[in-house]
């Protein structure tokens, strides 16, 4: 199946409706860690506020923050950023969202990205309101494999329509919702594609400390040729459990970046302040923390493939640790109707015709692990129970 291109997208469910319907205890539909602030972060926090640290700051953000991201961008990325670069290289910005929005202002009016479905909905809003468009090319069967053959094809062909040309090809990985870890073979296809083809890569790498072992988060900007043509998009929201911070970050190529600060400026002035510095503090502070937030994840994912597993899902093996992805229990094949069922129950996930255009994905479901343990553990009994009660033995 070939993507397609557009402009609007379908009727689907809607993840806040359903967040809303839900009780606390059941709730694994929303894509934010609910675990408990660093009490480290939680103190500095406090006292900077309390110092009226609570005005403007530069709209690419505190020189404290941008130094402690680009030494935490050497460390995980391999890469070097210049925090004090003129152009800029790297700007602080209102969660990975803002950052996002502000490439879609400045670098995609009139022209499309490609999303690779089952799709994050905000990458393709984000471009529909802002005068772009996107082109949803699609992952096939139990291990969304990626054909980079059909990617190609795919790619020359939107890359010389005349209406909404391809500019851009968006990466995310590990992906939202799946949880995908794409393979360096992988990405080593797509860059080569953006490179003979002359295309952006929005690599959304939000979920990168959720990557396990076995299956390593690899940058796109670190790859041969990248650097120029790469955008890195970035969040503190879900590796800092502090979503509603709104605190997030992105950079690359100057020539890249440094127009995005107009957008980041015109749009938010500024992130918050007080909380930049209370994150510059204990961002690189303590070597061991994405180790252990990795592990913790890790466990966490083992539990809930055990549950889900013994209850009839079968379970993508994504590769990371945010969420699961999974094929709803037979003899159910519409994973909302499955939902409606859970929700009666007082759990849900989200449906995964939430992410896709094709009916492909009806039947699996998304599931947000980043809860605390005695929450997911009550949630994964309360599906089981449901499963019992409804599925024919």
């Amino acid at each position: 199946m070939q993507g397609t291109a557009t402009t609007k997208m379908r009727s689907r469910p809607d993840i806040r409706t359903i967040t809303r319907l839900v009780p606390p205890s059941g709730n694994l539909v929303q894509g934010q860690s609910e675990l408990a602030i660093s009490p480290q972060l939680a103190q500095a926090a406090s006292e900077l506020i309390h110092a009226s640290r609570n005005h403007y700051s530069p709209a690419e953000g505190v020189n404290e923050l941008r130094e402690a991201v680009t030494k935490k961008i050497a460390l995980f990325n391999n890469l070097k950023v210049d925090p004090n670069a003129i152009p800029l290289q790297l700007l602080i910005t209102p969660g990975a969202t803002a950052a996002l929005i502000a490439v879609a202002h400045t670098h995609l009016k009139n022209a499309s990205a490609l999303v690779f479905e089952p799709y994050y909905p905000y990458h393709r809003r984000i471009l529909d309101e802002l005068g772009g468009a996107s082109n949803v090319f699609p992952l096939h069967g139990p291990n969304l494999e990626l054909n980079l053959n059909e990617l190609r094809r795919s790619c020359l062909e939107w890359k010389n329509r005349e209406r909404f040309p391809l500019r851009a090809i968006i990466a995310c990985s590990p992906a939202n919702p799946t949880g995908k870890v794409f393979t360096r073979d992988e990405l080593n296809g797509i860059a080569a594609i953006c490179q003979e083809l002359d295309l952006l890569c929005i690599a959304d790498e939000v979920y990168e400390h959720h990557a396990l072992g076995e299956k390593p988060h690899i940058s796109m900007a670190s790859l041969d040729g990248m650097w120029e043509r790469t955008i890195t998009v970035n969040s503190f929201s879900k590796s800092w459990n502090i979503s509603g911070w709104r605190l997030g970050y992105v950079y690359g190529d100057p020539k890249l970046i440094a127009p995005l600060n107009n957008a980041n400026n015109v749009f938010y002035v500024c992130s918050p302040t007080p909380l930049q510095l209370a994150l510059a503090q204990v961002l690189m502070a303590d070597p061991d923390y994405y180790g252990r937030l990795r592990d913790r994840f890790a466990t966490k994912r083992t539990v809930a493939v055990e549950a889900l597993t013994n209850a009839g899902f079968q379970v993508y093996e994504s590769g990371s640790a945010f969420y699961v992805w999974a094929r709803i229990p037979e003899p159910y094949d519409d994973a909302v109707e499955f939902n409606e069922m859970l929700l009666a129950n007082g759990v849900a996930a989200v449906p995964g015709s939430a992410f896709a255009d094709s009916d492909e994905h009806r039947s699996y479901m998304r599931l947000c692990i980043a809860r605390e343990d005695d929450v997911l553990q009550g949630a994964l009994e309360k599906i089981q129970h449901a499963v019992r009660a409804t599925v024919p033995k």
